[in-house]
């Protein structure tokens, strides 16, 4: 088969309102730009609402693929800064097209990478782009900061439960914030994250994506300082590599009341007290390690509970992870092991996620598709019962045709909007799932030592779903679910 000719265009979110930028734009200059050339076998590759700062964007995923695979003899773009702002990016995307004999355009300086002078042309052009996009980045930290410390004003997207009010203030929504005081008054009452998100999807809800409920969502709601009305920034960046890192507590920037809150503080303690479960009965404070609640018998699937070793001998100092059945029932068997020894293999095993040495059972796969259908089935039916009931309240008198008619578009518009999503769905290609556990694992490494248990544990439950143990050993560690989720 031919190599395609690649048009690529970007435009980011500020700039979509510009003249000159917009995908169409880009689209119809590249394109005549291209039958000029006499190109063959084009296609267009486009990234909307997109920023440079980095290649990790749909589209350009997509064409590097291809061009890894020897299936592209150009790209081209309209402007160097189409491609990317950064300059190392910017070389190692050029380097890569060399390696694979395909030539990089620049429509609007009429220059290409095949020639000696291209290539020098490019890297001036790109550590200017570079540049430009620091100082700007530089004046936008600026400006943010500025406005969060003077104004006490929240700038990123509003959580559920809010929205902005014409002076970019948050308000609450309040039918959403019933559902989150409802949610919290679950998990207080013991029930766990996935057990809310199945609730709230159950009863028709989705985030403010427009996605469906997970654990790791819900987990993200009731730990969020901004429900009690509190605002914090600046307390963590990343590094030129894409590392997180914390800031020191004296750096972020801390308002009380910024906002109308939706959780009470005693809704708050609660939540809290739950999720460190410090104290027990008798009112003595338990210890808690990193694996706690993940640990797994692996002779009867049981959880394995926390305990010292003994009174006497060797080991009466140390705890161990025991098998609960065990433990609590006399039943199963003294299966245990040292809770330094399960936090070692743990350890170990993120290290080597960390370094990319890491296995994906086509198995895993296979469940994630699976468990992606049965979500979109349960979603149809939540449309289909919604328009049900407003039938059945038509019928009863309680609404008119008009609110009939209206509840009925509305319904159709979910409908294609579902329908849509479905046939955008796709599950993550195996390395872009070795590249999320790759970038959490290396996350959770310094978290391990430098974190707060709380956030240890709850980190630890992105990647880890169980471990389990045989006599003294830890001989599986399941992945989470949720790494394999629809992107």
């Amino acid at each position: 088969m031919d190599r395609i000719t690649a048009l690529y265009v970007r435009v980011s979110t500020e700039e979509q309102a510009r003249e000159g930028y917009s995908i169409e734009n880009q689209v119809d200059r590249l394109s005549a730009y291209a039958k000029f050339q006499g190109w063959q076998n084009v296609e267009i590759f486009a990234d909307e609402g997109r920023s440079a700062k980095d290649m990790n964007r749909p589209e350009m995923k997509r064409l590097i693929k291809l061009i890894k695979q020897d299936k592209v003899s150009i790209v081209a773009t309209l402007f160097v800064d189409r491609l990317s702002r950064n300059l190392l990016d910017m070389l190692q995307f050029v380097e890569l097209c060399e390696k694979h004999n395909t030539a990089y355009v620049c429509a609007a300086l009429n220059f290409d990478t095949s020639t000696p002078i291209g290539r020098m042309v490019l890297q001036i052009l790109a550590a200017f782009a570079e540049f430009e996009n620091s100082m700007k980045a530089t004046t936008v930290k600026s400006n943010m900061t500025n406005i969060v410390e003077k104004k006490k004003r929240y700038l990123a997207l509003p959580p559920f439960g809010y929205e902005f009010d014409e002076h970019k203030n948050l308000v609450i929504v309040p039918e959403e914030a019933e559902w989150i005081q409802k949610a919290a008054d679950m998990f207080i009452a013991g029930h766990g994250y996935r057990a809310v998100a199945k609730w709230l999807n159950d009863n028709g809800l989705t985030t403010k994506k427009g996605v469906s409920w997970t654990a790791s969502t819900v987990r993200q709601m009731l730990t969020n300082e901004l429900y009690i009305g509190q605002l914090i920034w600046n307390r963590r960046y990343y590094d030129k590599n894409g590392k997180m890192h914390w800031r020191d507590p004296s750096e972020w920037i801390t308002h009380e009341n910024a906002h109308p809150a939706i959780l009470s503080d005693e809704q708050w303690a609660e939540i809290n007290k739950r999720i460190t479960r410090r104290m027990p009965k008798g009112g003595q404070k338990q210890s808690k390690y990193r694996l706690s609640g993940l640990m797994r018998c692996g002779y009867c699937g049981a959880t394995m509970v926390s305990r010292r070793y003994g009174n006497k001998g060797p080991h009466k100092n140390k705890f161990i992870f025991v098998c609960s059945d065990y433990q609590k029932n006399g039943g199963c068997r003294f299966n245990y092991i040292f809770v330094d020894e399960a936090d070692r293999a743990v350890y170990e095993t993120l290290e080597n996620l960390s370094n990319g040495f890491i296995h994906i059972p086509e198995e895993d796969l296979s469940k994630a598709a699976q468990a992606r259908e049965i979500d979109f089935a349960r979603r149809e039916a939540v449309i289909d019962q919604k328009f049900q009931r407003q039938i059945q309240a038509f019928e009863n008198g309680l609404i008119s045709e008009r609110d009939l008619k209206i509840a009925r578009e509305r319904v159709e518009r979910e409908r294609q909007l579902l329908l849509q999503e479905k046939e955008r769905a796709k599950l993550p290609e195996k390395n872009e799932i070795r590249e999320i556990i790759q970038k959490e694992a290396k996350q959770l490494l310094w978290l391990w030592d430098n974190g707060e248990l709380p956030v240890i544990q709850n980190t630890l439950r992105t990647i880890i779903d169980s471990i389990v143990v045989l006599d003294g050993q830890v001989v599986d560690i399941k992945l989470s679910e949720e790494l394999f989720s629809p992107v």
